[in-house]
């Protein structure tokens, strides 16, 4: 009972903390978006991907709640995908093709971040007709159940579902693979202009796309995470109570540590001289 208690409290901290960054960082990049004359390219996605952050803290119970959980799950690793996209643009070299897509990039994130629902929602339309709440049944731990669909729909949705996690996690290792080549060579030419004594201040394009950088390693990480203890979980004959416990924190740790992130290296939270930026 004790365990149960401090484990409630954990997560409803987690929770709470997460929120709250989310929160944060919606009302900056805001702010910024809504009053800079020149907002960046970044600053809409980063609202989304906050927005949709927002959302996944809540945890998954039946009916409406599992279906927007899913959703924004999904959301959360194609946004991920689409800011280190577009910061690839952003820093890109006057000679690369991406070049060419920088001039029209923010009139393009909108219209991009609609089209992100779409599929999302229709791969978790299945979740709506499966799930139904039993007038028979009063405990609430069991008041919802699955109503199984046919083997094949169930294949084409794991295909989809596979298929788009494939693409934006490839997207995103291009992407940032990309953003650290340039960095790297940035960061050699940068030594031939400067004596050894000499530190040069680091640009805000490169302080930005370290963030991101970072930024998608750590959802890498949880990514990797969850998706080998949910199959550990899955596999597993036996509750495996620690494993369990490891897969929640995993499922939600990305949308609860992302926000600090970002507010840790964004200058207009620190100071007027900061380290990092975005």
């Amino acid at each position: 009972m004790a365990v149960d208690v401090a484990l409630g409290m954990c997560f409803l901290s987690k929770t709470g903390v997460g929120i709250l960054g989310n929160s944060l960082l919606i009302t900056l990049y805001l702010t910024s978006f809504l009053l800079s004359s020149k907002p960046k390219p970044t600053d809409l996605t980063l609202i989304h991907l906050a927005l949709v952050h927002t959302f996944v803290q809540n945890d998954a119970e039946c009916k409406l709640l599992g279906f927007v959980y899913r959703i924004t799950r999904a959301l959360s690793l194609c946004t991920t995908s689409l800011l280190s996209a577009v910061q690839a643009i952003t820093i890109s070299l006057s000679t690369s093709y991406l070049f060419q897509l920088k001039i029209h990039i923010q009139k393009f994130i909108l219209p991009v971040l609609a089209i992100l629902w779409i599929p999302n929602s229709l791969i978790s339309t299945n979740l709506l007709f499966q799930m139904f709440a039993s007038p028979n049944i009063t405990n609430t731990d069991t008041n919802c159940y699955m109503v199984p669909i046919s083997t094949l729909l169930q294949g084409l949705i794991l295909t989809f579902m596979a298929l788009r996690d494939i693409l934006s996690l490839g997207l995103m290792s291009c992407c940032s693979g990309y953003m650290v080549l340039l960095l790297h060579r940035h960061r050699h030419q940068v030594q031939h202009l400067h004596s050894p004594s000499q530190a040069p201040e680091t640009s805000p394009e490169r302080r930005a796309t370290q963030t991101i950088v970072l930024l998608v390693s750590c959802f890498v990480v949880f990514y990797c995470g969850d998706l080998v203890s949910s199959l550990f979980l899955g596999t597993s004959m036996e509750n495996n109570a620690a494993v369990f416990i490891a897969t929640m924190f995993m499922t939600s740790g990305y949308a609860t540590i992302s926000p600090f992130v970002l507010l840790t290296c964004e200058r207009r939270v620190i100071n007027p001289q900061p380290r990092c930026h975005t």
